[in-house]
């Protein structure tokens, strides 16, 4: 028997999702967690830190999966790992110079704590140094790499094999690589968002990140050299200026800003969409169980879709749709996370139709954050669009918790 445990905890204004699995003849375990930052008070993700390592018996992260790099959702990430032992493996979006710059500064205008620069400076020592094995990095494909599908028909596991005392946990990459980028460390590689990671073809994960615009980019870095001054600049170098000229610099800085990128966060837009979800026959007959309503639930689908702070508009649909052909990908969503806290703009009446079977449709904020997420208009957009489900309210205080059974 299988015991799978999913828990959006209670951080408040942040993010903090990990999944367990546990194996309940022989004790071994599998687990992930997908961000792990707050602007809320740290008692309460502290708690969940704390409450994360005695489920997992203090044992080391399987997969920590950031989905970028705004504090709120990583500045805990530096805790976790020393209280858990490291991660065997970490998967996060990659970004090239120019966008770790962009996200230092997005940080330095917020007020961003050591662990974040650090982390935004140089995440592949941040993470090694954390005592994470290994790491991947995935990049958006663009049109020529669609058609490397790499998207092998996987069999049914032996059942079996689930129910043997000498069943363990094993990892099945096959994601397209990404040869362009040169070798920094052996503990380090690059795929593209296509292709299927699974753990031995019973649960599997899919990957988006959206395609960035790079002339656009180029054209933000040569605006923000010019007000710089100087035709190249480092992370110092922002660091200094924005403390040299803090009276004028977020202006300056969100004009160009606008003038390149309009309306919206382009850190927020690399964020490391993840669906998971059954990939077994095994599963046909499993049980779900909410734990804040006491009954059982045969209601299908059970699948989840983690949307970081991505900007989910038609665009966005548009691309994820055309990388995960297979409608399974949007038929057996139901768990939704609404990206960026309920924000205005990050998500459209378009989305929540095409999400016709979700069951959950979770907020992850604080009681009383300064930006007043969750906008009323988008929960009333999701009240007035969704073909089925729920609104939940997952806050400092709410922890949303599902369950598998196999």
């Amino acid at each position: 028997m299988m015991k799978i445990d999913f828990k959006f905890r209670a951080v408040g204004q942040g993010a903090f999702y990990t999944g367990i699995f546990k194996h309940r003849y022989n004790g071994n375990q599998f687990s992930f967690v997908y961000d792990c930052g707050t602007h809320s008070s740290r008692q309460y993700i502290n708690q969940e830190i704390s409450n994360f390592v005695t489920e997992t018996t203090n044992k080391k992260i399987d997969i920590l999966f950031i989905s970028h790099f705004h504090d709120d959702h990583i500045n805990k990430i530096s805790d976790l790992l020393s209280q858990t032992g490291g991660a065997k493996l970490a998967i996060l979006p990659y970004l090239n110079l120019d966008e770790l710059i962009l996200a230092y500064t997005d940080v330095s205008l917020s007020g961003g704590d050591p662990d974040t620069f650090a982390f935004i400076q140089d995440p592949i020592n941040f993470l090694l140094e954390r005592k994470v094995e290994q790491i991947i990095f995935i990049h958006p494909s663009d049109e020529k790499d669609l058609t490397e599908r790499n998207e092998p028909d996987l069999k049914d596991p032996d059942p079996d094999r689930f129910l043997s005392d000498d069943f363990d946990f094993e990892i099945s990459n096959q994601l397209v690589p990404n040869n362009n980028i040169e070798k920094q460390s052996p503990k380090v590689s690059h795929f593209y968002d296509l292709g299927r990671f699974s753990i031995i073809a019973f649960w599997e994960f899919k990957f988006f990140n959206k395609h960035r615009d790079l002339d656009t980019l180029n054209n933000f870095h040569s605006h923000l050299s010019t007000l710089l001054g100087t035709p190249s600049f480092n992370f110092d170098d922002i660091a200094n200026y924005i403390t040299t000229h803090s009276a004028t610099f977020e202006s300056n800085f969100n004009t160009i800003y606008s003038q390149n990128f309009g309306y919206g966060q382009l850190i927020n837009d690399t964020s490391l969409v993840i669906y998971h979800g059954e990939l077994s026959s095994l599963f046909r007959n499993h049980r779900v169980h909410f734990r804040l309503f006491p009954h059982w639930s045969l209601r299908r689908p059970t699948g989840t879709l983690l949307t970081g702070d991505i900007r989910f508009n038609a665009d966005c649909l548009n691309q994820i749709q055309s990388k995960w052909l297979d409608i399974r990908y949007t038929e057996n969503v139901g768990v939704y996370q609404i990206p960026h806290h309920g924000a205005d703009n990050y998500i459209e009446h378009n989305v929540i139709n095409t999400y016709a079977n979700v069951n959950w449709w979770v907020i992850n904020f604080g009681l009383g954050n300064i930006h007043k997420h969750p906008r009323q208009n988008i929960v009333d957009m999701i009240e007035n669009n969704k073909v089925r489900g729920r609104i939940f309210a997952n806050t400092q205080t709410n922890v949303f918790n599902y369950r598998c059974i196999l």
